[in-house]
């Protein structure tokens, strides 16, 4: 009989303490997951900050990663995170990784590194590395050489297990950025920033190269500055000296010109040409040393040895803008 009512006693302790437990569980329980979640958020505004919006997408995913983010700021999409997850000899890593639209890396963010607290430094040192890195640049093969003396990216040395796992998440991240294709940044907002808007000013009078005008608006609809859109086809004719040159070939040129309110040159971008493309590019560096220039000062285009034919096209339409502007 003493037997069963001590039974009965522990069993109704038991009870009672698996009733508190629960009733304990679930008071903490959300304030942990609240707190993680806080602690989630706040890592995703330091990989995109004053971020708009980050929602998650369904995607076929790579290696490590086990969840993809798009990143929307005012509605447009400006990059992805991506969070992946791999454990060590050591323990877990999981972690956050910010890529734009363009491929440059926003920085790495761990949620959690369950590493010897002495490499932790090392590793979140190592990861500071490539911020402001482009995605695209990176040498994949070199990213995972395993020892921070062979591995070319690391900067602090005696944490090669956390780094090449922090480095392989990294990696296919990267790989995931590629597998689903950055995606192609509008013209109109590469020249004036990410809250730009455009429409069509009716009221410019298109000429026979400098074919329309839009009107540039930021979000809160103050006018930016203006987008013209000049094209023409130019026969090359004949000449040794054009390394581009092919008899009587007719080559199209399109460019989209922003200009500021002020008639200043805000950037330069390709539309579409039929040049032959490294040639072509090698004007790019030119088209940023224009941005602030007036449009009525604009003199010639630099010359660039090899690049005779596409050098004269560019020139030709340009002019063709700074006689609509003067």
């Amino acid at each position: 009989m003493k037997i069963f009512k001590t039974a009965l006693v522990l069993t109704l302790i038991g009870i009672a303490c698996g009733i508190l437990i629960g009733f304990s569980n679930q008071i903490t329980a959300p304030i942990i997951a609240e707190n993680a979640r806080k602690a989630e958020l706040k890592a995703y505004s330091a990989l995109f900050p004053g971020l708009d919006e980050a929602n998650k997408i369904t995607v076929s995913l790579q290696g490590t990663i086990y969840e993809v983010l798009e990143v929307k700021d005012g509605g447009q999409t400006v990059g992805y995170i991506y969070k992946g997850k791999l454990t060590n000899s050591y323990g877990v890593i999981d972690q956050l990784v910010g890529i734009k639209v363009n491929g440059e890396i926003t920085g790495i963010q761990f949620l959690n590194l369950d590493q010897t607290p002495s490499m932790k430094p090392s590793i979140e040192t190592n990861a500071l590395v490539f911020k402001n890195l482009n995605a695209n640049d990176i040498n994949l093969t070199n990213l995972i050489v395993f020892s921070s003396n062979a591995n070319v990216y690391d900067t602090a040395a005696g944490s090669s297990f956390g780094s090449t796992t922090m480095r392989t998440i990294l990696r296919d991240a990267i790989l995931q950025f590629k597998n689903a294709g950055p995606i192609v940044i509008d013209p109109y907002q590469d020249i004036f920033g990410t809250y730009a808007t455009k429409e069509n000013d009716s009221a410019f009078v298109a000429t026979d190269k400098v074919t329309k005008r839009e009107i540039i608006k930021d979000a809160s609809n103050n006018i930016l500055g203006y987008a013209y859109t000049v094209t023409s086809v130019k026969n090359t004719g004949s000449g040794s000296n054009l390394n581009e040159y092919i008899q009587d070939k007719d080559w199209s040129l399109s460019l989209l010109v922003g200009v500021s309110a002020d008639n200043k040159f805000v950037g330069i971008e390709i539309l579409s040409s039929q040049h032959t493309k490294n040639y072509l590019e090698m004007h790019l560096p030119y088209f940023q040393s224009l941005e602030g220039v007036t449009v009525a000062s604009y003199g010639s285009v630099d010359i660039i040895a090899g690049a005779s034919a596409s050098l004269a096209h560019i020139q030709e339409l340009l002019n063709a803008l700074q006689g609509v502007l003067s």
